[in-house]
């Protein structure tokens, strides 16, 4: 534990934060448990009320509370919806290290490994890749499932259950440390890519498309020397990880100069909100904020350019595309319209009879991912994801874009349970079909 840390096991929440609260109800609808189990206790003012309850020694923070706090997916949809503009990340964020006390301490120690020793190790999770590669090659999967069947142990079943999020696993071709454009001009730029671990495992070509597209519109991009950027430790309650990460990845890139590009939207909220990991009066916290302030979604960057068009038109055949938009960038960056400005521009420049935007109802609400949500709370999860999949559905897409790697992997888990006929992409690999 650091002197610099904000948050802290034990640490009291602040009183203004939970009077904020009014119990008005303006957030019941925008929240995706709630709306799942109808229950007040997985709303947010109920949790609120729990933790006032807790805070001020009404109520222990026995499992039963914590259960009903930990089901909390951090989508952040309450939080646009209020009208009093309670700050409820603050809140949750001081509850999380709590939560990670009452972990099993088996599940809790593996959670904690991951976060310090497999995530932030780049040659560690080549590895981790290649030999996912390897289990799907071999059907792994069929062989998992038959074995979960014939031998119906617990183990087996939530080992069958956590590799059934996992997508085809990509070739792994390394980015280059510096692309130059072949088209520069004198607006052009140099920004620093931030790769992200889950990402580049799962979705390599992702990041590569996002590159070929920053050159596409005349940027030079480079490939700092970087780590994981700590946001499945911090949303665990493992602040202390969370902090080490945050420490290296700013000593890393302060560096370098540029905007820090990133294609994950989970990883991009971490990193610009690093700050609320350090006292005010911490010497890491202006250099966080220095940090944070360079820090751009893909779609930030891109819709600020311009592309250059395909000497030869390519191919595109008819699609209907709905947007759906990951919670950490709507919510939590509130990086709304430059997603759609880019799907907009892209039908003037394919031609509106060949790619069709469609409505998405609640494209804001939560599929159910959240980090590791899905993993540790598969049923809620998957009640969540149901609606979203309804909605989907309705809006008769041949295409779902989104711009985070959980967003993907829960899309499409319920795609292929629902079997619907309909594609999931990020928002790169729709734009890199056209202009790259």
């Amino acid at each position: 534990m650091t002197e610099d840390q904000i948050i802290q096991p034990g640490s009291p929440i602040a009183k203004e934060l939970l009077d904020a609260c009014i119990h008005c109800g303006m957030c019941l609808p925008a929240c995706p448990t709630y709306l799942a189990t109808g229950r007040e206790t997985e709303s947010p003012r109920g949790r609120i009320a729990l933790l006032n309850a807790w805070q001020t020694g009404a109520q222990e923070f026995s499992p039963r509370l914590a259960q009903h706090i930990d089901s909390c997916l951090g989508c952040l949809g309450c939080q646009t919806a209020c009208p009093s503009g309670v700050e409820y990340e603050k809140i949750l964020n001081t509850s999380r290290p709590e939560l990670a006390k009452h972990r099993k301490p088996l599940q809790r120690a593996l959670m904690r490994t991951s976060f310090s020793w497999l995530l932030p190790n780049y040659f560690l999770l080549g590895i981790f890749g290649f030999l996912l590669s390897l289990w799907q090659k071999l059907r792994g999967r069929d062989i998992l499932q038959f074995v979960s069947k014939a031998l119906p142990l617990p183990i087996l079943k939530n080992l069958a259950s956590a590799e059934s999020y996992m997508p085809p696993v990509p070739a792994n071709h390394s980015i280059p440390k510096s692309s130059q454009s072949s088209n520069p001009d004198k607006h052009s730029k140099t920004v620093q890519f931030f790769r992200g671990c889950v990402m580049d495992i799962f979705y390599n070509h992702v990041n590569r498309a996002a590159v070929r597209l920053l050159l596409n519109q005349g940027q030079s991009v480079q490939l700092p020397n970087q780590t994981c950027c700590g946001a499945l430790a911090f949303h665990a309650g493992e602040t202390d990880i969370a902090i080490e990460l945050a420490k290296k990845n700013i000593t890393l890139f302060e560096q370098t100069a540029g905007d820090i590009v990133i294609t994950s939207a989970g990883c991009g909220a971490m990193l610009k909100e690093y700050t609320a990991l350090f006292k005010k009066d911490s010497p890491w916290h202006s250099r966080a904020a220095q940090f944070g302030a360079r820090v751009k979604d893909i779609s930030q960057t891109l819709s600020e350019g311009q592309f250059r068009l395909p000497e030869t038109k390519n191919d595109f055949t008819v699609e209907r595309v709905a947007y759906h938009a990951a919670c950490h960038l709507a919510h939590a960056q509130n990086v709304r319209a430059e997603p759609n400005k880019l799907l907009f521009d892209l039908t003037k420049a394919v031609g509106n009879m060949r790619v069709e935007l469609v409505p998405l109802q609640e494209a804001e609400h939560c599929c159910g991912s959240a980090g590791i949500y899905n993993l540790l709370h598969e049923e809620m999860a998957d009640a969540v994801l149901d609606r979203k999949m309804e909605n989907i559905q309705q809006t008769g897409a041949d295409l779902v874009v989104t711009s985070n790697p959980g967003c993907l992997l829960q899309l499409e888990r319920g795609i292929n349970r629902k079997g619907l006929p309909v594609k999931v992409q990020h928002l790169v690999e729709l734009l890199d079909r056209f202009y790259s």
